[in-house]
């Protein structure tokens, strides 16, 4: 059961910001005899869709692009009840298979798991068929919580009235939508660097993203000493275009964002790169870097010995401070050779030397313990950099 979350700066989010985000281009509806089938809302993605009889319908889930696509296949449509019944929705996927549980919600606010009992998922995880009573109440169906862009300017607000952070757009993406740049104490030479939502389904690391900065920006003496000492600057969402469009992994330009620092060919890294070269010219120093993403699992991926940072082994160190204070969150962390240059966290590291990871939280973590653990993540961060920088 994925509960209401109880964080009152998130139900302030939720309930000024439509849950669906902005109008798409309308699609043609999928008219069943009992219920309407519509994906007419950002982050939706319902694809190709009939009628099988008065209360089902067959919808065919695809990726975004031709070609090999990660195996992340999001969905999120609208049912819309013309009568009380039963109805069945059958989901076939294309390109890849069943991964998330599917969530319903009537109000865009909570958000729950439907019953394993109402979701029956073929051996081979490339069908899943939804069967659920319906009454007049309209409802979404997704992969997980729909956290949109308007959310996140709602979020974005919130944290400017605190005084504690400037936003400004870092640039456009090619689908026009602004990419939100936070900062504080831009005077400090040094700098932590935040990332999220490269990968438009990964809803779980989006909500340890907010936690997380949301206790860097804390009104407590720790966070206050933090950001005397250092230049933080976050970028909440770098995908916007793939978030809208409901894509599994890519933006419009067909490319997955955290494969593509190194070569900066879309028009997103390459913003991230004229933000890199300036800081450079100015002297900052990035001490730290953290990607936020989801994955299966709760994981840090981090470099190995024969990668050494600088300070060295500060990762393990703070992820070891870190496990003695948290509850109900397992997680581990691995440490990997640095080999493949456009993913982000590698990048990092390659330029700079510094302790550079990929923060993975699991898609079915429970979110109470999503931001719980993230806090503490982040205070014993802003511990570790203080004593070591």
């Amino acid at each position: 059961m994925i509960r209401r979350l109880l964080i009152s700066t998130w139900l302030l989010l939720l309930l000024a910001a439509c849950a669906t985000g902005p109008s798409v281009p309308a699609r043609q509806a999928c008219e069943a005899s009992s219920f309407t089938l519509v994906d007419d809302f950002a982050g939706a993605r319902r694809g190709r869709c009939a009628a099988t009889g008065d209360n089902e319908v067959r919808i065919t889930i695809l990726p975004e692009s031709d070609g090999y696509i990660n195996d992340s296949a999001w969905f999120a449509y609208k049912v819309v009840p013309k009568t009380n019944a039963t109805i069945a929705i059958t989901m076939n996927y294309r390109g890849g298979h069943h991964r998330y549980k599917p969530k319903l919600s009537y109000d865009g606010i909570g958000w729950s798991a439907l019953p394993d009992e109402q979701v029956r998922v073929s051996i081979d995880k490339r069908q899943a068929i939804v069967t659920l009573p319906v009454d007049d109440r309209a409802f979404w169906i997704a992969g997980g919580e729909l956290l949109t862009p308007p959310l996140y300017d709602v979020w974005t607000t919130k944290m400017a009235s605190t005084g504690q952070t400037r936003p400004s757009v870092l640039g456009r993406t090619p689908g026009g939508n602004p990419i939100t740049l936070l900062q504080s104490n831009n005077e400090a030479k040094d700098v932590l660097f935040l990332v999220g939502r490269q990968h438009p389904p990964e809803i779980s690391g989006a909500v340890a993203f907010f936690a997380f900065y949301e206790a860097l920006m804390a009104d407590t003496a720790l966070a206050g000493e933090f950001r005397q000492r250092f230049h933080v600057i976050a970028i909440p969402m770098l995908n916007p275009d793939g978030v809208i469009g409901g894509n599994w992994r890519h933006n419009l330009g067909s490319t997955d964002l955290n494969r593509d620092w190194g070569p900066f060919r879309q028009a997103e890294t390459q913003l991230v790169e004229t933000l890199l070269n300036t800081l450079d010219s100015e002297g900052k120093r990035i001490r730290v870097f953290l990607d936020f993403h989801s994955t299966r699992k709760n994981v840090f991926y981090t470099q190995n010995d024969a990668n050494p940072t600088d300070p060295p082994h500060f990762t393990r160190i703070w992820l070891e401070n870190a496990k003695p204070r948290i509850e109900n969150y397992e997680f581990n962390y691995e440490e990997n050779p640095v080999d493949n240059i456009g993913v982000a966290k590698n990048y990092m590291y390659k330029r700079y030397r510094i302790p550079s990871s990929t923060y993975e939280v699991g898609d079915e973590t429970d979110r109470a313990a999503i931001i719980a653990a993230a806090r503490v993540f982040a205070e014993e961060l802003m511990e570790l950099m203080i004593a070591q920088f």
